[in-house]
């Protein structure tokens, strides 16, 4: 009577406590991130999406919001991602606060969603918010709150988040109204952000668990469940549909922009990819040395790299599959983790980098659940469960406070960032080259010339470190050392405009309008708009 009288007082005591869980996730999350509506902008694709984007000078207007719907600017089909920047334009012009405060309250919503949806599918809200707590604290997801870019991860995250709590009420209570909702919150995500692709399935694992909703009766189970299987995926279609036509749009935007990676065959990608998922589990339990980038190693990954990574995966899912009775937890979880990685993990390769911690913004829910879930389990029979992981929980919160706090410090500027990930990473050219622009524009011409060098060292074939050592050289009157950065340029690029540009303004600084109008042919030839600014320079009088 005493035990039943304390459990009950505790029980009734968590329950007046429960109200209080949305509010703690979102001042709690607002108050870690706060630093950020101080930080500046960073010369990495902020300029190209914000600040130097000339499709953003006037704001939201008609013009604009047609040129989001149909510009395959930076190899993305994102107009709902362009629309949310071009609003920010609109009210807050080129303020990098405001725009960070905006990232910031989508994150906040964002964790404050996954709370209520894990609350109504499972009905366990405390572990609903110990999820939630790791999905807004965790240091992983700095990045894609703290980078004015990512606005796209956190948008499309928001819609995803709304897309999962609409299918858990329609869940609860099929019919039209509902499903369309849940249907169109998820055109809504894409239009953010293609990473989405795979939500479809990650309902199908919801429909397992928590939903329940591919069980049939006990009595005649497998039948049932057959039926249900079947009915549930018919369900999907429309989802898969919606899914496939963004796929197809975002691969032939990226093949045509060639962003698509060449000379890589399936094993080597297969083996990239294992790799690349052990990488951010390692990176979830030991969050250390997070960098703005990671560049392709020197070197590629060993066969016994390959062959662990592939093996522990492996492993995991065979744990997985034998404990899928008693903890069904595991099966959503670790399917959401491995399938919405699948876009980005390396299948098809995309652009320079071989991991990136803000792919793992949603992905990692997948593992909060089964470790939130896992856990208590696991720790059936222990007489101070309750209060061991009560110690761990809140631990965990503090270490991921502090840890997220530290990292937050790195972006305040673009040259904390850019020093930071130098520091932490090796052979990073685009950092390298980035760090130079910020001392050229400084006027600093002797400490651009050496990270572009460095840059350059680690990767002679890049083309903007060739030119951005060229433009130093021209600050410093340095006009032969510039001519021979500007020929290296044009042997990646034989028909590189802005090589061709500056070559011609040395020789119209030199006097040889000979060589400078064969420039300016070429300029011609290629329909570059420098072509008329380098005649107009020829043609004027000498003084």
């Amino acid at each position: 009577m005493v035990l039943d009288a304390a459990m009950y007082k505790i029980s009734h005591t968590l329950t007046n406590y429960e109200k209080w869980l949305l509010p703690a996730i979102l001042l709690i999350t607002l108050a870690v991130f706060s630093p950020v509506v101080w930080h500046d902008f960073i010369n990495l694709d902020d300029d190209v999406f914000v600040y130097a984007n000339p499709n953003m000078k006037y704001g939201l207007t008609l013009e604009s919001i047609r040129w989001a719907f149909t510009t395959p600017h930076e190899v993305n089909w994102i107009p709902l991602t362009w629309i949310s920047h071009l609003l920010d334009v609109t009210l807050f012009g080129m303020n990098a606060g405001a725009h960070h405060a905006v990232n910031l309250l989508l994150h906040a919503a964002n964790s404050g969603l996954l709370f209520l949806f894990l609350k109504r599918a499972t009905g366990a809200p405390w572990r609903g918010a110990a999820a939630a707590f790791l999905f807004a604290l965790h240091p992983l997801h700095v990045e894609s709150v703290a980078w004015v870019a990512e606005r796209k991860d956190v948008l499309s995250a928001f819609f995803g988040m709304l897309t999962l709590y609409a299918y858990t009420r329609y869940a609860e209570k099929p019919d039209v109204p509902r499903y369309l909702l849940t249907l169109i919150l998820f055109l809504l995500g894409l239009l953010s952000k293609p990473m989405l692709v795979t939500l479809p399935v990650v309902l199908l694992l919801l429909d397992w668990w928590p939903l329940g909703r591919l069980h049939g009766a006990a009595a005649e189970a497998l039948s049932a469940t057959r039926t249900n299987g079947f009915r549930l995926l018919i369900e999907k279609i429309p989802f898969f549909i919606l899914s496939f036509c963004s796929s197809v749009i975002t691969y032939m935007v990226q093949q045509a922009e060639g962003e698509l990676a060449q000379g890589y065959t399936l094993l080597s990608r297969t083996g990239k990819a294992c790799i690349a998922y052990v990488t951010y589990l390692q990176k979830m339990v030991w969050p250390a040395k997070l960098a703005l980038l990671y560049p392709f190693s020197k070197y590629p990954p060993t066969s016994t790299q390959i062959v662990f990574s592939f093996l522990l995966l492996l492993l995991l899912t065979a744990v997985v599959i034998w404990l899928w009775r008693r903890a069904p937890y595991l099966v959503t979880g670790w399917g959401w983790y491995l399938i919405t990685l699948l876009p980005v993990i390396g299948l098809i390769q995309i652009g320079q980098h071989s991991v990136a911690d803000r792919y793992t913004y949603i992905p990692l829910i997948g593992i909060f659940v089964m470790v939130v879930w896992g856990l208590p389990q696991l720790m059936e029979g222990w007489k101070c469960r309750n209060s061991a992981l009560s110690c761990l929980a809140g631990l965990c919160l503090v270490v991921m406070i502090l840890l997220t706090s530290l990292q937050l410090r790195h972006w305040e500027s673009a040259f904390t960032i850019l020093t930071h990930t130098i520091a932490v990473t090796e052979s990073n050219w685009v950092a390298q080259n980035n760090l130079g622009l910020i001392y050229l524009g400084n006027g600093r011409v002797n400490e651009a010339v050496f990270h572009f060098k460095e840059s350059i060292k680690a990767k002679p074939s890049y083309i903007l470190a060739h030119l951005n050592l060229g433009v130093a050289y021209m600050e410093a009157n340095e006009l032969d050392l510039a001519l021979e950065s500007f020929r290296w340029a044009l042997q990646f690029d034989p028909l590189n405009p802005s090589a061709h540009y500056s070559r011609g303004r040395i020789f119209v600084a030199q006097g040889d309008k000979r060589r400078a109008l064969e420039e300016y042919q070429t300029l011609q030839q290629v329909g570059s708009s420098f072509a008329p600014m380098l005649l107009e320079m020829i043609q004027a009088p000498v003084r």
